[in-house]
């Protein structure tokens, strides 16, 4: 091929790829019109906006697919898996979800392009809540409470100073509305939620309690995968290895905690104002199967050093990990 031939192939090339672009970018402004009453609410970030480029994940932008989940299905373009040992058949839209979901949660840390894009995934929510779309639904949920989980300080969340109040304003906004949607989500599907992979559910029901309860609490529970309890004591400062290591593996350390009693069937289904009551009550009602833990995550733990006492799970939010 001479050197003619090689211009015209790469000027070719060039304008199919803008071609693609003008094509995509009128898909997803066109879906995001469906939503236009409540993007003029949330106000998000514009795609256009050089934010985005400040803002970016753990491994750098997060603009792209984030805007590629407003195209349909079958007109998103190829994609390779982040997570590669992910073996599951999945097709491109699908993968482009897990990327960004990936690219903002990877080690369960906060990264700043959460904040750009939290609204997004809310507007997402509202379309495949108006297709009654359960599995995109809770998908949705799941990655939204994984993200909001890692929005504490010591993920390096908890300084909102840092980012332009406009975005902040508009992350708030969207994690507000993103609770209705959640509890809206409950009402609608609790019973089709309890014919779900019980180990599956463990995950899921900890994502709620980010969304809708005590992000920093969630974060431990994630982190310990409802096993290991990495425990400080505040009063002395003794750090308790065995708890870390061993947790609900070992008899022996659960002496250490006085279970708080039972409030199963005491919640009225609608407040989600005691994290314990709720959160007790709809892993039950779901039937996750180490539900039995919970009351010793809210239990009294007694350090062995000094012989304080506190409520296990409040002293871990305090142990940084």
């Amino acid at each position: 091929m001479n050197r003619q031939e090689t211009e015209k192939r790469t000027q070719a090339q060039a304008e199919e790829a803008e071609r693609q672009s003008d094509m995509w970018k009128a898909k997803i402004e066109k879906s995001l019109k469906e939503v236009q009453e409540l993007k003029d609410r949330l106000k998000p970030v514009e795609f256009s906006s050089p934010l985005w480029n400040q803002y970016q994940g753990a491994y750098g932008d997060v603009r792209e697919n984030t805007a590629f989940l407003f195209c349909p299905e079958d007109s998103v373009p190829e994609t390779m898996k982040l997570r590669r040992l992910d073996q599951e058949e999945k097709n491109d839209y699908e993968i482009i979800f897990d990327n960004l979901c990936e690219n903002l949660t990877h080690q369960l840390s906060l990264y700043d392009g959460s904040y750009l894009v939290m609204p997004y995934l809310v507007l997402l929510l509202e379309k495949k809540r108006r297709k009654q779309d359960y599995e995109w639904e809770k998908k949705i949920i799941q990655a939204a409470g994984d993200i909001l989980s890692t929005d504490i300080p010591y993920c390096g969340g908890g300084d909102e100073k840092q980012m332009p109040e406009e975005i902040m304003k508009s992350y708030r906004t969207s994690t507000a509305l993103l609770q209705e949607m959640t509890r809206e989500f409950l009402d609608r599907n609790r019973n089709r939620l309890k014919e779900e992979d019980p180990e599956w559910l463990i995950y899921f029901c900890t994502d709620l309690m980010a969304v809708l309860g005590d992000r920093e609490a969630a974060f431990q529970m994630l982190m310990g995968q409802w096993e290991q309890c990495p425990v400080g004591c505040p009063e002395c400062g003794y750090f308790d290895e065995d708890m870390e290591a061993d947790g609900f593996y070992d008899q022996e350390q659960l002496k250490k905690i006085e279970p708080a009693r039972s409030v199963l069937g005491k919640w009225d289904g609608r407040s989600y104002d005691d994290t314990y009551l709720w959160f007790s009550n709809l892993v039950h009602e779901l039937g996750v199967e180490d539900e039995w833990k919970i009351p010793y995550y809210y239990g009294i733990y007694t350090c062995p050093e000094c012989g304080s006492r506190g409520v296990l799970i409040d002293w871990m939010k305090k142990t940084e990990i």
